[in-house]
Formats: structure tokens, C-alpha cells, sequence
């Protein structure tokens, strides 16, 4: 199903029956990330799985979009599909968004589940900054030889920001989102919140130990920390991750 929303016209999935729940996917992701463990919480919420702007089959942005920008369609989208008070699930960059809805507009919120939520700035090898102009140098001045540049420009980036990497069109939307710090949305979240974390998580945005800062940060909020498993524990554990979202709301 399709909903038009600021020009955009927005992809969604409807499932299920019972609470409403919205789950947001994260970067580089669509709704599909979330088919397994759907099926085993389809029989308590109502699910919506939401494509989000320049992902999956949702429109592109026509401009470079801020974490503000993608919770304002989400705000619209509750409000267009006539939702009083979901359950927001965001993974990762969804959390974010999650995040930014649930500290500007509480009233819409129920309950918030984030998992292995970025939002809080890692702390970053200082010579990165260095690394970063001197790649704009290498740009100009490298010949492409055997596409040389292009393979050296590749194992560069792989080792700073994935994403950065391949972002395509949405490398300004990226750099925007990667710029801000949510620390202040954080502290003013008063919404009972669950957080769930993989032990395992080597993401720098997303560490274990940004989910126990966030943990101290959100007044009202309790975490759960699942054993082996990394970045995405609706994947790799999707049973206990089921449970723990059946047993917080």
C-alpha cells in the first residue's frame, strides 16, 4: 500500500491484530528486515512496516533530508492513517527517528522500543578529519590508471563509513543525519522506553556501550542485552527479541 505524504508517496505493509506497532527499518534497509520476526508478533500487534524515504519502494527525497525531516513523515503518517498512540520500534537509523519523533511529540507515542539505536556520536579517531581532506586531494590528483582510484577510493571509505560509502543520492541526507547528536532528545524522553541491544554490536554509532549511555539517559527506560548477537538481534535472535518486545508491551 502507497500514502502520499509531502509529495512522497510512502510504502507501507499492514499485518496482524491487536496494539498498533510501527517498525522502522534501518539504513540501507526496507520493510522486508522485518518479515521473520513479524511472524512472531503478529498475533499481539497490529504491524506496520514502514519503507522510508529512499528506501525500498517509497519515493526519494527531492532534497537532503534530516533525522527532523524523516519524523515528520512519520508524524504525518499517524496522523493520516488515523493511529492513536502506537508502539514505535526503530532499529538502528529508525531508532533515530523513533527517537526524534517520540522527544518532540510524546503525545503521540504509547511506548518506545529502540534496537541497537545510533543517535549518539561515537568517539572518532582524531585523524579521521585529516583523512577525510586528504581524499578530497587524492580526488583531483590521482589518475584513474586500471581504475586504480576507484579501487583504492572503495577500501578507503569501507574503512571509515560503510554507509558513507554507499549512500549514493542520499550521501547529503547522510552527512546531515551523521552530524547530529541526539543526546539532548534522549534526556528529554519521558516515555516508558525498552531498549534492546545485541552484545555483540560492532557498529560504531550503535555500541553496547551508546545503548547503556542511552539506557541512563532515558528516565523511564529498562534494557536488555541478548547474548551473541550483533547489530540486528531481530535477525539473529528473533525468538528472545519477540519476547522481550511481548513482554514490555
Amino acid at each position: 500500500m502507497y500514502l502520499q505524504i509531502k509529495d512522497l508517496n510512502i510504502y507501507f505493509q499492514k499485518t496482524g491484530k491487536g496494539k498498533v506497532l510501527i517498525m522502522l527499518h534501518g539504513w540501507g534497509l526496507d520493510v522486508s528486515t522485518f518479515w521473520g520476526v513479524v511472524e512472531l508478533l503478529k498475533d499481539k500487534y497490529t504491524i506496520y512496516l514502514i519503507d522510508l524515504p529512499g528506501f525500498g519502494r517509497s519515493s526519494l527525497p527531492k532534497n537532503a533530508y534530516a533525522v527532523s525531516d524523516y519524523a515528520e513523515i512519520i508524524k504525518e503518517f499517524i496522523s493520516k492513517e488515523k493511529l492513536e498512540k502506537p508502539i514505535i520500534l526503530g532499529h538502528s537509523f529508525g531508532g533515530r527517528i523513533a527517537i526524534k519523533l517520540t522527544s518532540k511529540y510524546p503525545e503521540l507515542v504509547d511506548k518506545l522500543i529502540l534496537e541497537d539505536a545510533a543517535g549518539i556520536k561515537p568517539r572518532r579517531d582524531l585523524l579521521k578529519p585529516v583523512f577525510y581532506i586528504g581524499s578530497g586531494i587524492f580526488k583531483y590528483l590521482m589518475p584513474n590508471i586500471f581504475n586504480l582510484k576507484e579501487r583504492i577510493r572503495y577500501k578507503f571509505y569501507s574503512s571509515l563509513e560503510s554507509d558513507y560509502l554507499n549512500a549514493g543520492v542520499l550521501k547529503d541526507t547522510l552527512t546531515n543525519i551523521l552530524a547530529e547528536d541526539l543526546t539532548p532528545d534522549l534526556k528529554k524522553i519521558d516515555t516508558e522506553t525498552l531498549l534492546i541491544w545485541g552484545e555483540k554490536d560492532a557498529t560504531g554509532e550503535a555500541s553496547l556501550e551508546n545503548g547503556k549511555k542511552m539506557y541512563r539517559f532515558i528516565k523511564n527506560s529498562r534494557i536488555e542485552i541478548i547474548d551473541d548477537a550483533g547489530h540486528s538481534p531481530h535477525l539473529d535472535k528473533p525468538e528472545r527479541f519477540a519476547y522481550y518486545v511481548k513482554d514490555f508491551s
